[in-house]
């Protein structure tokens, strides 16, 4: 697997609310990845543009990503590790 350094870089990051089992870290490039407490990646989203916020719901179920160059929210379920988009109907 190709690995990207950030060095140096300004970083976006959360920890999973309520439960505390995930970390969101979003780069400078046009990624998020989802770690473990372990440190382990569960999964990575691709981005049309770099990441502008992220944050998780009350519960911790659901991370929200917002992308420069989309209008979709970008939606990762921790409880089935699956990524989906939703229209935010903003252009």
């Amino acid at each position: 697997t190709k690995q990207k350094s950030w060095s140096g870089s300004c970083l976006q990051y959360k920890w999973q609310k309520t439960v505390g089992n995930y970390l969101a870290v979003a780069g400078p490039d046009n990624f998020v990845q989802i770690f473990d407490r372990h440190g382990q990646k569960v999964n990575e989203l691709n981005l049309p543009g770099i990441c502008l916020s992220l944050d998780w719901d009350e519960d911790g179920d659901i991370l929200a990503v917002i992308a420069e160059k989309s209008s979709s929210i970008y939606l990762w379920d921790a409880n089935v590790n699956k990524i989906s988009q939703l229209d935010s109907g903003m252009r």
